[in-house]
């Protein structure tokens, strides 16, 4: 399964998911769409079809269902981002960050790490970084730092990169400001 890798690396909750179906771009250049969370088991068809490009994009709820994750994402909202500036300024600060472009243009900042670790931990963090990196106000995933599967939480869901793999918009981008492809991903 190719998906195999891509789909350890975004391990999150496993009993709902998110879809995105693409529309039109507003004034401002954001992607607008239909966005909906599925109270389904993530399948693995769901990854093969999201890095093929088949039907609505795959999000996935960071938070697990202990309250823990291992990666989380900074959302910079900003659709005329340098991101080669953005790139450089990570690297000076020797921060572990991966930058991905999302689907309006701006930026996913991932960061990963070996163990799951809290929510809250990665939530502020992420937050301290926002802040350094001059981006202090822009959303946080995982958004929550626990949630009550009894309940029925599910957690807010982000768009994953690499939608339609090697022919998409949603990639990581390298030091050189070079688009990567999925294998180079993997190795970033």
């Amino acid at each position: 399964m190719k998906s195999a890798k891509f789909k350890n690396i975004f391990e999150g909750l496993k009993i709902a998911y998110g879809q995105y179906q693409k529309g039109e771009r507003n004034g401002n250049g954001k992607q607008q769409g239909k966005a909906f969370i599925v109270r389904k088991n993530v399948s693995d068809d769901l990854w093969e079809k999201h890095l093929q490009g088949e039907g609505p994009a795959l999000g996935i709820i960071p938070i697990r269902e202990d309250s823990t994750c291992r990666w989380g994402c900074i959302d910079i909202d900003s659709y005329d981002l340098n991101h080669s500036g953005l790139i450089q300024s990570i690297r000076n600060l020797n921060f572990p960050l991966i930058v991905c472009r999302s689907k309006s243009g701006g930026a996913h900042v991932f960061l990963f790490t070996k163990e799951f670790i809290s929510a809250a931990l990665m939530q502020q963090t992420l937050k301290r970084i926002a802040k350094v990196l001059g981006y202090e106000g822009s959303e946080v995933f995982p958004k929550q730092t626990e949630i009550l599967v009894e309940r029925g939480d599910t957690g807010n869901f982000l768009n994953l990169p690499y939608y339609n793999e090697t022919k998409g918009l949603r990639y990581a981008i390298n030091d050189t400001g070079s688009s990567c492809t999925l294998e180079e991903f993997y190795q970033l």
